[in-house]
Order: C-alpha cells, then structure tokens, then sequence
C-alpha cells in the first residue's frame, strides 16, 4: 500500500484534489487528466481506507475522487471522516453504487474505465457550482479529442482521430491506429461504441468497430478502409446502422 501527498504550493483559485483508489493504473490516468485543468491542484493520491481516513485527520481538500471497493474497506464509509464540505466524485467499476454515490450527496458517478470527455463534464459542474469562469478553469478546446486507455501495465494517451478499427479479441479489444499503431484494451466492443458514439465511431460486427472517417467504402457487405489493408465485416443486425449511415 502506498500514500503519497504531494508538497505543492496552491493559489487561492485552485482546487486541491485527492484520489481515493487502489489502482496504480487509475491513479496514475486520474493524475494525467488533473493535470489538464489549470483549476486543479493534485493534493495527494491514497491506496486504501485507512491512508485516506489518515489524510482527512490532517488535511482538507476541495475535490474527493473517491472509490468504492477498497482493500480494507468502503469508500462510504469515509464520508463522516471528511473535513469541509468538498465535491465528491464516485468512481468505480460498479454501476450498482450509483443511487447510494447521489444519496451520500457526490456531485456526479463515474464508471470505469473513465473517459476524459466524460471526466470534464464533472469538473464543469464542479466549476458551475462554485461559480467560476470555465474559460480559465477548463482545458482549450484546441486539442483532438482523446481518451487514455489501459494497456497491460501502461496507460497510453490516444488521440480519438488516429483510432481506424476495433477488434473484439476474447476479453479484450485490439485498437489499431494509424502508423500501423495497436493496442490491447481490456474492454468490452459495445462499451468502448458507446463512449466513442459523439467522435464518429460504429460497431459494425460483433466483433469489430470503425471509425466513420477511415471507411473508403462499402461493398457486399464489407468495409474497406483507408488507412489499413485489413476489411472488415458488415454483421446482419448491424446493416441498418451502415445504410442509415450513407442514406
């Protein structure tokens, strides 16, 4: 188990952060994605129930990232510990937590693996609570859209627009990029469709998903795509999805 707390100096504007969670993986994405918002001031990182019930004798912080399913306890169970009244983020791999995560009064519920699109729309209803500019409070715009994914023991930066094709390989997904990039993301097809579904991005196949700016074109039920010699299968109940698509 580790705890680290970072020595920091904050302005009066920033937003002190601290992640709850036993995942170096999660940790490590949540501190990436902190690091975006010139608001957000990473605070320190705990790794169980009791480094965190610890934390919260000594220190106050405004944002709690908080999981759920600790090592030695309940990420609830925490909640009488805190001190102030910070804005409580819920985040875990469990859906079934999400009435109990608003019933305790969290600001929003985020469900793992986390997007960073779906993380801002958190700290914007952070940022309208307290009645901050979001023009200086949230990252520009400018950037390509882009999600951090997990995979084996990194955590990998990929920008949405070089995504060409997704193939279902068992429990996990293989993302190919442009460049002949790829990427084994443990993550089922159809979720990784859902969060993807704003950015151009389709499940054609059971087994494959593609992102609508690299198809070159459809014929007899395939798909050929523009950056990469693999085709890729039209499944019978996803035909309606393609033909709506080039109506």
């Amino acid at each position: 188990m580790y705890c680290f707390f970072g020595t920091l100096v904050f302005t009066r504007m920033k937003k002190k952060v601290l992640i709850i969670d036993d995942d170096p993986l999660i940790v490590l994405m949540l501190s990436k994605l902190i690091s975006l918002y010139p608001i957000l001031e990473l605070a320190g990182t705990c790794s169980s129930y009791a480094e965190a019930k610890q934390f919260f004798e000594t220190a106050r912080v405004d944002i709690v990232l908080l999981d759920i399913e600790l090592p030695d306890g309940r990420g609830f169970d925490l909640i009488p510990f805190i001190s102030g009244e910070p804005a409580i983020i819920v985040i875990t791999g469990n859906e079934d937590y999400a009435f109990t995560a608003f019933e305790i009064g969290a600001i929003d519920f985020l469900k793992k693996p986390i997007l960073p699109s779906r993380f801002k729309i958190s700290i914007e209803k952070i940022v309208e609570r307290a009645g901050l500019s979001a023009r200086q409070s949230l990252p520009s715009e400018k950037e390509n859209p882009f999600l951090f994914i997990k995979s084996g023991t990194k955590i990998i930066k990929v920008e949405v627009d070089k995504l060409i094709y997704a193939e279902a390989l068992r429990d996990y997904i293989k993302l190919v990029l442009v460049n002949q990039e790829s990427h084994l993301v443990n993550l089922p097809l159809a979720e990784l469709a859902k969060r993807l579904a704003n950015f151009g991005f389709i499940q054609v196949h059971r087994s494959y998903g593609v992102s609508i700016r690299h198809i070159k074109q459809v014929q007899d039920d395939m798909i050929q795509l523009q950056d990469c010699s693999v085709v890729i299968p039209i499944g019978k109940t996803y035909k309606s999805v393609i033909t709506e698509l080039l109506k």
